[in-house]
């Protein structure tokens, strides 16, 4: 019974995970786009796939066009209590039962998520990015940029870098990334996120195919793309 339970576990797990998200991903939605008061002029695109020069897909949560700017928007539907860090591998999630899970730092994936957005643009903008707790739990993550669900909206109204798009611009920026996204099957982009990560452990820079190096610097070792500084891609060793 024991393995039964585990190999349930193993099977549900990504499912129950990917459910999740998409449930996240429509309160986010739900607050860009308020029924009555609230509501601002600007262009969205949910679950945005970019499709990088090796062939590997890049699948983005929502990107926010407004006047103040452009906004690359990475949601975690996570419960309990979120700890993390600017430059952590890894933040932790505390559930109020005592157990302990960790998960990727989402303003690590947002990194390369916003590079690809930036390609897809020409590097011709800059895109902002923000991180959203869906449960309302980043009281314990003191980072400007990740923000409870329930402060979305004051974020991005209240946000200043001294941006100013035209509502023409702001058509030029949308028609772009539309222009630029990929069709593919949630499958073909669950490959090609193992494709990823089997090439890490392989050393291969998953970004622009070049090869993972030893360097050191401020904060320890990391392995670093060796087409640097063309290609900026780190992994911690």
């Amino acid at each position: 019974m024991g393995l039964l339970k585990k190999i349930i576990k193993v099977v549900a797990k990504p499912v129950i995970n990917n459910y999740k998200g998409k449930v996240g991903e429509s309160k986010v939605n739900a607050k860009l786009n308020p029924l009555i008061f609230g509501k601002v002029e600007h262009r969205q695109i949910n679950n945005l796939i970019l499709v990088d020069d090796n062939g590997k897909s890049h699948q983005i949560d929502h990107v926010e066009i407004r006047q103040n700017g452009i906004f690359c928007i990475e949601t975690k539907n996570y419960k309990g209590w979120i700890f993390g860090s600017l430059n952590q591998e890894k933040w932790t999630q505390a559930l109020y039962n005592g157990e302990k899970h960790q998960f990727i730092n989402p303003l690590k994936q947002n990194r390369a998520h916003i590079y690809h957005i930036n390609k897809a643009l020409g590097n011709k903008y800059k895109v902002n990015s923000l991180v959203v707790m869906v449960q309302n739990n980043a009281d314990k993550v003191d980072i400007p940029n990740v923000v409870n669900l329930i402060d979305l909206n004051n974020y991005l109204k209240n946000f200043n870098d001294g941006t100013h798009y035209s509502f023409e611009e702001m058509d030029i920026i949308y028609n772009k990334l539309l222009s630029a996204s990929s069709k593919i099957t949630n499958s073909q982009h669950i490959q090609s996120i193992k494709n990823t990560q089997t090439e890490l452990k392989l050393g291969i820079c998953p970004r622009c195919g070049g090869k993972l190096v030893e360097r050191e610097g401020k904060y320890g070792v990391f392995m670093g793309c060796s087409n640097y500084p063309k290609c900026k891609f780190i992994k911690k060793v």
